[in-house]
């Protein structure tokens, strides 16, 4: 909380500054009041299930609010059989992302009516994802019931520079290109009946080693214990944020 805190402070000076400069520039009116973009960024890493929409809508000549909804599906992290002990009989995975951003168009530099032109917007977002995978214990004709399941989230708080396309008068093409930010990361693993500790870590060590190869920006977030022993991740570290999104203006 002291880290959000400080962020959020440190937030305040822009905010007030992009207020102070409407007036030593005129700024001219936008042409439409509203933005509908889909989010290519998602679909272009992992897969074209996931669908992020967005709405972004002009409050003058110089602002505009955005906020953003979509559905997250990520790659399966592991093959049919984990660690040589079980067999994954059944899948289920579902994730969301929800956004939030104030964005202050930066008309110094900008002569065409917003939405086109440079950005500097405060935001807010955040991911959630869960799965749970049935399994067959291997060298057992036993039916155990056994299953592993797991969720991840993370918060954001950041501030990002962009720029946005108007093409035609009605035709966006929004870039993000610097966004840092202060982020939570959480989540849990956890496992039903017929699996012992030895085989439990094994496992654990696996699935953190299958994260770490397809996702090589979490590594730093992930200490050789953190899901092995607690089966738990809980710590605040940084983040960072870029997107391309395609939209239409009206």
């Amino acid at each position: 909380m002291k880290h959000i805190c400080l962020f959020l402070l440190c937030l305040l000076p822009l905010t007030l500054l992009a207020g102070k400069n409407d007036t030593l520039f005129k700024a001219p009116e936008p042409i439409h009041w509203n933005v509908i973009k889909l989010n290519l960024t998602p679909m272009l890493l992992w897969s074209f299930n996931n669908v992020t929409l967005s709405y972004e809508r002009i409050l003058g000549p110089r602002q505009s609010v955005t906020i953003a909804l979509g559905y997250l599906e990520y790659p399966t992290l592991f093959k049919d059989t984990i660690a040589g002990l079980v067999n994954v009989t059944s899948r289920q995975k579902r994730g969301i992302n929800v956004g939030l951003e104030y964005r202050f168009y930066l008309m110094k530099r900008n002569r065409r009516p917003i939405p086109d032109g440079l950005y500097l917007a405060p935001y807010a977002s955040f991911y959630g994802y869960s799965f749970k995978n049935n399994l067959d214990i291997l060298e057992t004709t036993v039916d155990t019931g056994a299953y592993i399941k797991g969720r991840f989230y993370c918060f954001n708080l950041g501030v990002e520079l962009g720029y946005q396309f108007v093409f035609w008068k009605r035709f966006t093409l929004d870039l993000v290109l610097f966004g840092p930010s202060v982020s939570y990361y959480g989540g849990d693993l956890s496992y039903g009946v017929g699996l012992n500790p030895d085989e439990i870590k094994k496992i654990d060590q696996e699935i953190l080693d299958e994260i770490k190869q397809k996702y090589p920006f979490v590594r730093s977030l992930f200490t050789s214990n953190t899901l092995v022993e607690k089966g738990k991740l809980d710590l605040f570290s940084l983040g960072f944020r870029y997107m391309i999104q395609i939209g239409f203006h009206f």
